[in-house]
């Protein structure tokens, strides 16, 4: 149908669509926020303008990995943010990436669009491994990414290239990942606990 066509992917809360011209300067007012980007290396929040962004959606590739999305409600077609579903490497690691508006914080949208994107890189991608490497300090993002199954495999900092970005910090980061093994068997304790659910009633 028409919709899956429209939308990547949905979750009980949101949908989530690719982004297209008209959403470059809403992606420009999260990647300029001191409060979303403060995590991940930019104090200040990235410098860009929302001429740059639309060129990188117009650039975007047919595939749905590795381009810019965005979330909105099912509700009210609300954007709340922008993700992105990051193409598995040549060792079938795949990195998907949420920046949310601080007031879509906490609500649980976070939580969902991550877990459904952990299920899009295994459904729709060859990818053997999804690697979150969320900021040390950034306590939310740990849960959410071990809510969704991930598990802390290591540590280290990201070192900025300050030729490129003379205003970002190193960020430390934890490193955690679920197998698509471990991924198999989250779904099936999931089937059977819904059957069971259904009937013990």
């Amino acid at each position: 149908g028409w919709v899956s066509m429209a939308y990547v992917l949905h979750t009980s809360q949101l949908r989530v669509r690719r982004a297209e011209p008209a959403d470059a300067e809403f992606i420009r007012s999260l990647w300029s926020s001191p409060r979303v980007m403060c995590f991940v290396g930019f104090p200040k929040g990235l410098a860009t303008t929302a001429n740059e962004i639309e060129k990188q959606i117009e650039g975007n590739s047919a595939s749905e990995l590795g381009v810019l999305l965005i979330a909105e409600t099912l509700k009210s077609n609300v954007r709340v943010g922008q993700c992105k579903i990051g193409a598995p490497d040549e060792e079938g690691i795949c990195e998907p990436d949420i920046k949310l508006k601080p007031e879509h914080w906490g609500d649980g949208c976070g939580k969902e669009l991550w877990a459904a994107m952990i299920d899009y890189a295994f459904t729709h991608s060859p990818a053997e491994i999804v690697q979150g490497t969320p900021n040390r300090a950034n306590t939310a993002s740990v849960h959410m990414q071990q809510s969704a199954g991930m598990v802390k495999v290591d540590e280290g900092v990201f070192e900025p290239n300050l030729t490129l970005h003379p205003e970002a910090v190193p960020v430390p980061y934890f490193k955690l990942q679920i197998t698509r093994e471990q991924w198999l068997v989250r779904q099936e304790t999931d089937i059977q606990q819904s059957w069971r659910d259904k009937h013990e009633r």
